[in-house]
């Protein structure tokens, strides 16, 4: 209930970070960036001595330069009363005042004018703090982002490996030796492997791969893109709202709106599929393995959901890089499988379940794990499974295998 309530609050901080984003840019950065690039300059003459307004908001007093100016644009005459196009107010009167006197009356002054608006018109086009505002809904998003990748990792890893992993990096050395790689300098590290001690047998062996970023991924580019689409929305209506309306960028929009709703409607349907499907634990008596040992396995399948089918496999893949011209090619191929558990029309509860004990051997004679600069050869537990009515998956667990002539490592 935490760990969902972390996602409540990190989502709420992501989605208020994208409105909020959205917003400044539709009210400020764009008006701010237009008088910076699409406005005329012209010469104005003060026609009011320049004076102060004291407004009042919520026992908070604010002070405003008021400077009557008049301009020529596109043949006609206009009265301007604007300094800035946020109209900003300013906490200190001296700062204000400071404005006011800069302005004499009767005296010219350059000013810029909306061509698209000729009484639109500014004595000041610089301001940065539509700019700076953009702090307020970046941080927003950072926090939303990182909260949410934190949080979905806490769902995907265990209790226990999180607390062996934050033991392990606070006891570790920073240039402390190996001796795991001076001992097998083309295996693999075990401890990247045994990390997590099981709830049952001794080791808890960690996924390669997980569902949740596949939806947090999706995720974010649906916000991101739609956040997109939005602004560019806002800005059309803007512009029909000023009788200006542009049926062109009206209609190209169409698509991308199209593409927004589509995306929110497959990360839904994704959603609804991974609901139901927990966490798989794999547990192992032994770590690393040797062949020719037996190990106990206990295969652990949480969630809420009907598999039509569910395979687990020892896998043995090689992997080779090599170069083809100027292209450096990879190419893998499972060269020996064994089956380890296959089941059919499995119901699996909440708060139930679905656990099994199996053994498990590496064939004797078998190649150790290896891993060099342009080979690689891997171990790992695959579990396949076909769920009813929802997404199927497929999780990988990586094993280490030793040298059995190796006596060192500890007896299972």
């Amino acid at each position: 209930m935490a760990s969902f309530g972390e996602l409540i609050l990190f989502s709420a901080c992501l989605l208020i970070g994208a409105i909020a984003m959205s917003l400044i840019i539709l009210w400020f950065v764009v008006p701010q960036w237009r008088v910076n690039r699409h406005f005329v300059r012209t010469e104005c003459q003060v026609i009011r001595h320049p004076g102060m307004k004291k407004i009042v908001e919520q026992d908070t007093s604010y002070w405003q330069p008021t400077i009557t100016y008049r301009y020529r644009a596109k043949g006609g005459t206009f009265i301007g009363r604007t300094y800035d196009l946020l109209d900003s107010r300013y906490p200190s009167r001296k700062k204000a005042e400071l404005i006011k006197d800069s302005y004499q009356l009767g005296q010219k002054y350059p000013c810029w004018y909306d061509p698209l608006d000729p009484g639109t018109a500014v004595l000041f086009s610089g301001n940065p703090l539509a700019y700076w505002l953009l702090l307020v809904p970046v941080a927003f998003l950072a926090i939303g982002v990182g909260g949410l990748g934190y949080t979905l990792w806490q769902f995907t890893a265990s209790r226990e490996r999180r607390a062996a992993m934050a033991q392990s990096s606070a006891s570790r050395e920073l240039f402390e030796d190996d001796p795991g790689a001076k001992k097998f300098p083309a295996i693999p590290r075990v401890e990247d492997v045994t990390g997590s001690p099981g709830t049952t047998l001794a080791f808890r062996l960690p996924i390669a791969a997980r569902l949740g970023w596949q939806l947090f991924s999706i995720g974010v580019g649906a916000l991101c893109w739609n956040a997109l689409v939005v602004l560019f929305v806002f800005l059309a209506i803007g512009k029909l709202m000023d009788g200006q309306g542009d049926w062109v960028l009206l209609i190209s929009l169409l698509p991308f709106i199209g593409a927004g709703i589509w995306l929110v409607v497959h990360l839904l349907r994704l959603f609804w599929k991974m609901s139901g499907i927990g966490p798989t634990r794999i547990e192992i008596s032994g770590h690393p393995v040797k062949p020719g040992r037996e190990y106990n396995l206990l295969i652990a399948q949480t969630g809420t959901m009907l598999l039509e089918n569910l395979e687990i496999h020892l896998e043995c893949e090689e992997e080779a890089v090599f170069q083809q011209g100027t292209n450096s090619i990879t190419a893998s191929q499972v060269v020996w499988r064994q089956e380890v558990f296959n089941g059919a029309e499995i119901s699996i509860d909440a708060g139930q379940p679905f656990e099994q004990r199996r053994s498990l051997r590496i064939p004797d004679g078998a190649m150790h794990s290896f891993l060099s600069r342009h080979n690689r050869i891997s171990w790992r537990l695959s579990v396949q499974a076909k769920v009813a009515k929802r997404t199927d998956y497929r999780r990988d667990f990586p094993l280490i295998v030793v040298p059995a002539r190796d006596r060192s490592a500890p007896n299972d």
